[in-house]
């Protein structure tokens, strides 16, 4: 099977999903972004070849590297590539436990431990030395940022980005498009659209509206 992968998304993210890449043997043809300055640029030995649409036009794999969640669904809506067409990276590094299901175009960068029966979705970031505990469930277009730590039956809904070094004790449940301040510690469970900070973690909006 060819390992031939086009990253869409030159930025930051994109560059360490290439680093993570290159180490389990993908040949990358190319970057893909829609910012016209980066096109014909070479980022890190690889070349911004087009916009994102030129992807319909490439024989291949595809990873969307984009760390916001909802700009990386609406690439893959937009794109309406079916599951084989994207790729998984999981980087050497990384622990993954026994009956651990990843789904397509999820990124699981260095230092990742993903202990036994959890379930990652689609398009899932699990970030630099991050660990998600035993039977987990994490929703489509999560990101988990770096040195993020969930404990076990912990459950996050879809596109919920959880900030670098936050806590998420046993048991919890985090609703689907919320957003978990760096460093927080929660203690409860998290509604969905809603904006947790602190130690406990408190909310304080609520679909854009401050509470």
């Amino acid at each position: 099977m060819s390992k031939k992968l086009y990253i869409i998304g030159a930025g930051g993210h994109g560059q360490v999903v290439l680093d993570c890449a290159r180490a389990v043997g993908f040949e990358i043809d190319g970057f893909l972004d829609d910012n016209e300055e980066l096109i014909g640029k070479v980022i890190n030995g690889i070349e911004v070849i087009g916009k994102v649409e030129l992807a319909k036009t490439l024989e291949g794999f595809f990873l969307v590297a984009v760390g916001d969640n909802s700009k990386r669904k609406a690439i893959v809506e937009k794109l309406n590539f079916g599951k084989e067409k994207f790729a998984r990276v999981i980087h050497p590094s990384a622990v993954i436990g026994s009956d651990v299901e990843i789904g397509e175009g999820s990124m699981i960068i260095g230092g990742v431990v993903i202990n036994t029966n959890t379930k990652i979705g689609k398009h899932v970031i699990l970030n630099t030395s991050s660990s998600v505990d035993h039977h987990n469930e994490i929703g489509d277009f999560v990101h988990i940022a770096p040195g993020t730590h969930t404990g076990g039956n912990v459950y996050v809904g879809e596109g919920a980005f959880i900030g670098v070094g936050a806590s998420i004790i046993p048991g919890i449940n985090i609703g689907k498009w919320s957003i978990i301040g760096a460093g927080s510690v929660l203690i409860n469970d998290v509604p969905d659209y809603a904006t947790v900070v602190g130690n406990p973690g408190r909310i304080i909006k609520m679909k854009g509206e401050t509470v």
